[in-house]
């Protein structure tokens, strides 16, 4: 099987639904992208909720900026990571199933709509400053009384992600375990 330019390599295949398919094997930079924004979003999930949990004083309100900062830059980090993969000329092999690019896609979306819900949210809240001195551009009117909405909407679509990144986790597990048996079987 040849590779792909840009992106990912076909190295071994597996078998889902007595059909065989291809396992992609990506190439360093997209790797590095994966585990940056697995780690930033991780982070974002667990300084979000005790954050949320503490609700006031000085090691809730060091969390929240820090949650701030860390969505930040996981919209950037996947917004560079999506550049990547377009501009790279990475190709859907034909031989994958049909369902990994939906999953895909859609984690893309909820990663860059659950920061954009939440900058929308304290823009319409005038809360803006990440860190002293750092301060975000407004992307919604403030004062429109829609800052609750947009949070609880953000917090929604967050849950949702976490929903949606377990399953990118069993499928991938599923990937994993289908080669591993697929390669201790003689052809």
């Amino acid at each position: 099987m040849t590779s792909i330019p840009g992106i990912a390599d076909a190295a071994s295949t597996a078998e889902v639904g007595g059909r065989r398919y291809a396992i992609t094997q990506y190439r360093m930079p997209a790797k590095v992208f994966h585990w940056i924004t697995a780690g930033l979003v991780f982070f974002m999930v667990a300084s979000g909720v005790t954050a949320k949990q503490l609700s006031e004083g000085a090691a809730a309100d060091l969390l929240f900026a820090a949650h701030k900062l860390a969505g930040l830059t996981t919209l950037c980090v996947v917004l560079l990571r999506l550049s990547y993969r377009l501009l790279g000329s990475a190709r859907r092999s034909r031989e994958q199933p049909p369902t990994r690019p939906v999953l895909h896609w859609t984690l893309y979306g909820l990663i860059v709509l659950v920061p954009l819900l939440a900058w929308s949210g304290l823009s319409a809240a005038g809360d803006l400053e990440i860190l002293p001195g750092l301060m975000l551009p407004a992307i919604w009117p403030q004062r429109g009384g829609h800052d609750d909405l947009l949070l609880r909407l953000h917090a929604y679509f967050a849950f949702g992600l976490l929903a949606l990144v377990a399953l990118h986790i069993g499928v991938a597990m599923q990937d994993y375990m289908n080669n591993a048996r697929a390669a201790e079987r003689p052809d």
